[in-house]
C-alpha cells in the first residue's frame, strides 16, 4: 500500500459514488427542486442553502413566510451522511473546488504550494463535508463581538439561548453533569461523543501532565477530553439534511437548486429588490424579493456575490467596470484556524474489524491549552485557551494515506514514509492550532464573471507573531512525550520535513519555524470576510444599503475558538429571529403560499 494507489482508488470510488448521486438517493430528506420563471416574487429570496441559509429558510418556512432558498448545488450526496465515507467529498460534485494564490512563503511544502479550499457546494454547505467536530467558541469571543458591534445582543447570555436551541446533546458525561442547563436535548443537530475504546490510552498522558479532564469542549477553559462530533444513529448531522427536512412538505418553500446567483438588483433607493439567478437549466432569469434578500453563501462566495452586485471596495470594482453602489471592505478581514501537523508512531496494534460507515473514522480527543494569562472583565487574571489540540488515532492506515495526502494534501512521499514508519500500528496525528492569530487575508474578483472563481489571498502568516506562537504552543503540547502513557505507547514523533528543513538544528526555534511552515495545514475555517462592524451593522444589514442582509461565518469579525460549524448554526437561528421581528406588521399579513406549478420533482441535472 501507498499514497498512490490509494489516491487512485479514492477517485475510482468518487466515480462510483458519483453514479449513486445520479439516483438521488438521499432526495426524500430535502425539499423537491423549485421550477422558477422570470418576474417570480417571494417575501425573502435566500442565497446558499448551506450550514445558516438551510436554518433560515426552514425558520421562515414555519412561521409561513413565502421563501425562496437558492442554492448553487443539489442535495448532499450519499457520501455526506455516513461519517467514515468523508475522505471523498473533497474534489467531488459536492465541492467548490477552489485553490488559494500560491504566496510563495506558505503551504511551501504541500503539492501546489497553495491550499485546497474545501467549501461544499451543496444542500448543507461545508458543514455537510467537513471533520463532524463540535464547538461553540469561549464565552469571551461574543464578549469581543459585543465590544465591536456595541451591540448586547451578542454577548454570550444573549447567543447562548440559540447554541441551546439548536443542538440535540446525547452525550451522559454532560446531561448528567451541572452542564446540563447550558446545552440543548432538544434541538436538530445531534450531537455524541467520541467512543473508541482505544482513546483512552492517549488521553491518560495529558492527564498525568497535570492538563484538566473536562466533559464540555467548547474552547472556555482549558483541558482535554474526548471529542464531541455532529454525528447521531450514525449519520452525519449538517443543517441542510437536519432542518430542511423540517420542511420538506411546506406549501411557503421553494428550492431553487443547481443555480447560481450572479447579481443582487437594487431600485433608485438602494432596496434590495431581486437577485440575478442562472438556473439548472441554463436560462438567466430574475426573481424578486417583497421584503429582504439574505445572501448566506460562506466567508468566500458571499463578499464575491456582494462584489458583483457593486458593493465592495469601490476602486476595484470600477477596474472591472463595475458601477459602486457602496464602498465597503468586502473580502477583507479573511481569517482562518491554520494547524501544524504532528504525527507520532506507537507500538499499539490495530484494532480488529472491518470500516463501519456509519463510525467516525478514527480516534479523536480534543483539548485546549494556553501560555498566556488574560485580564478579565473585573480584571482578575485567568488563562483563556490560547491553542488548540485534535488528535486523530489513526487505526485504519489506508484513512491514514487518505487524510495526509488527500484530505491535507501532503506529498505523496512525505505520506509513504509516515506509513512506513507506521509499521502497521496506530498513528496519533495531532493538528495543533493558534486560535486567535492576527494574520488577515483577503477574497479578491478575478473578474466581472460571476462563474469566474474568487481569488483567494490567504496570508497565512504573514504576521510573524502567529508563527512564532504556534512554534511555542508545538514545544508546549509535546512535552506530553515525557509522560509514562506516552513511553508506555512507544509515541515517537517522524519528522517529515526531510529535506526542507535539514539546515536547522532538531529542536531549535529556527528549525521548528521551518517545521511549522512545512507542515501548516488550514483547518478551513473561513470567516471575517463581510464582518459586523465594518460590513454588516449588528443585525446583520448590510450598510449603506436597504432590505440586504448578509448571514453566515462571513459576518464573524473575530473567529471563536475551535471548529466554527455550531457558530454559523446559531448565526442561522439569530438572524432569523432578528427578520421575522424586524418584519414587524408584514407578520399580521396572510402569506402567498408557493404555487404548485413551481414545486415539481424535476428530475435534476448535473453539470
Amino acid at each position: 500500500m501507498n499514497a498512490t494507489a490509494v489516491l487512485a482508488s479514492l477517485m475510482r470510488k468518487q466515480g462510483a459514488l458519483y453514479t449513486i448521486m445520479m439516483l438521488q438517493l438521499t432526495g426524500y430528506m430535502y425539499p423537491p427542486p423549485a421550477l422558477l420563471k422570470s418576474g417570480d416574487s417571494f417575501d425573502y429570496i435566500i442565497v446558499g442553502g448551506g450550514t445558516a441559509g438551510s436554518v433560515i429558510a426552514t425558520r421562515l418556512a414555519q412561521k409561513k413566510y413565502n421563501v425562496l432558498l437558492v442554492e448553487a448545488g443539489h442535495d448532499a450526496p450519499y457520501e455526506s451522511m455516513y461519517p467514515s465515507l468523508i475522505p471523498y467529498l473533497k474534489n467531488s460534485k459536492a465541492d467548490w473546488n477552489y485553490t488559494s494564490v500560491n504566496d510563495t512563503y506558505s503551504y511551501q511544502c504541500h503539492k501546489d504550494k497553495n491550499v485546497h479550499l474545501t467549501q461544499g457546494i451543496m444542500l448543507g454547505g461545508t458543514g455537510a463535508l467537513n471533520y463532524m467536530t463540535w464547538s461553540r467558541g469561549n464565552p469571551k469571543n461574543f464578549e469581543k463581538w459585543h465590544r465591536i458591534t456595541k451591540d448586547p445582543t451578542w454577548k454570550w447570555e444573549n447567543v447562548l439561548p440559540y447554541f441551546i436551541k439548536s443542538e440535540a446533546i446525547h452525550d451522559s458525561e454532560i446531561m448528567n453533569s451541572p452542564l446540563k442547563d447550558f446545552y440543548g436535548a432538544n434541538g436538530y443537530i445531534g450531537i455524541t461523543r467520541e467512543n473508541k475504546t482505544y482513546t483512552a490510552d492517549y488521553i491518560k498522558g495529558f492527564e498525568q501532565l497535570g492538563k484538566a479532564m473536562i466533559a464540555d469542549i467548547d474552547g472556555n477553559r482549558n483541558g482535554y477530553a474526548r471529542g464531541l462530533i455532529t454525528v447521531y444513529n450514525g449519520k452525519r448531522q449538517d443543517s441542510g439534511s437536519q432542518y430542511l427536512s423540517k420542511v420538506t412538505d411546506s406549501s411557503y418553500l421553494a428550492v431553487a437548486k443547481g443555480t447560481l446567483a450572479t447579481k443582487i438588483l437594487f431600485d433608485e433607493d438602494r432596496n434590495a429588490v431581486g437577485v440575478e439567478l442562472i438556473t439548472d437549466d441554463g436560462r438567466s432569469i430574475t426573481v424578486n424579493a417583497r421584503q429582504e434578500i439574505i445572501v448566506a453563501a460562506g466567508a468566500i462566495k458571499s463578499p464575491q456575490l456582494l462584489m458583483l452586485s457593486g458593493i465592495g471596495p469601490c476602486r476595484d470594482l470600477k477596474k472591472l467596470n463595475i458601477s459602486c453602489i457602496a464602498d465597503l471592505p468586502v473580502g477583507k478581514n479573511l481569517q482562518d484556524h491554520i494547524a501544524a501537523f504532528i504525527a507520532h508512531t506507537t507500538n499499539k496494534r490495530l484494532a480488529r474489524g472491518g470500516v463501519d460507515p456509519n463510525e467516525y473514522p478514527a480516534g479523536l480527543f480534543v483539548g485546549y491549552a494556553s501560555l498566556n494569562m488574560n485580564m478579565t472583565h473585573n480584571k482578575h487574571y485567568i488563562k483563556f485557551p490560547d491553542y488548540e489540540a485534535m488528535g486523530f488515532i489513526m487505526n485504519n492506515m489506508r484513512f491514514l494515506l487518505q487524510f495526509c495526502a488527500f484530505t491535507l494534501d501532503f506529498p505523496n512521499s512525505l505520506c509513504n514514509k509516515l506509513y512506513e514508519e507506521a509499521n502497521g500500528r496506530q498513528v496519533l496525528v495531532t493538528l495543533l492550532s493558534n486560535l486567535y492569530g492576527y494574520s488577515r487575508g483577503q477574497v479578491r474578483l478575478n473578474s466581472a464573471d460571476p462563474q469566474d472563481p474568487p481569488e483567494v489571498i490567504t496570508d497565512s502568516f504573514s504576521n510573524d507573531i502567529d508563527l512564532d506562537n504556534l512554534v511555542d504552543y508545538i514545544i508546549d503540547y509535546l512535552k506530553v512525550e515525557e509522560t509514562e502513557a506516552f513511553k508506555n505507547l512507544s509515541a515517537s514523533r517522524v519528522d517529515l520535513t526531510t529535506p526542507h528543513c535539514d539546515a536547522f538544528e532538531m529542536g531549535s526555534r529556527g528549525y521548528w519555524r521551518c517545521y511549522t511552515l512545512c507542515m501548516m495545514t488550514s483547518l478551513r475555517h473561513y470567516g471575517g470576510t463581510c464582518a459586523m462592524g465594518s460590513v454588516v451593522d449588528s443585525r446583520l444589514h448590510v450598510r449603506h444599503v436597504k432590505k440586504l442582509r448578509v448571514a453566515d461565518a462571513s459576518v464573524m469579525p473575530t473567529l471563536v475558538a475551535g471548529n466554527t460549524f455550531a457558530t454559523v448554526v446559531m448565526i442561522g437561528e439569530k438572524v432569523s429571529d432578528f427578520i421575522i421581528e424586524d418584519a414587524g406588521p408584514y407578520n399580521d399579513v396572510e402569506h402567498e403560499q408557493i404555487r404548485q406549478d413551481q414545486i415539481k420533482n424535476l428530475p435534476t441535472t448535473f453539470g
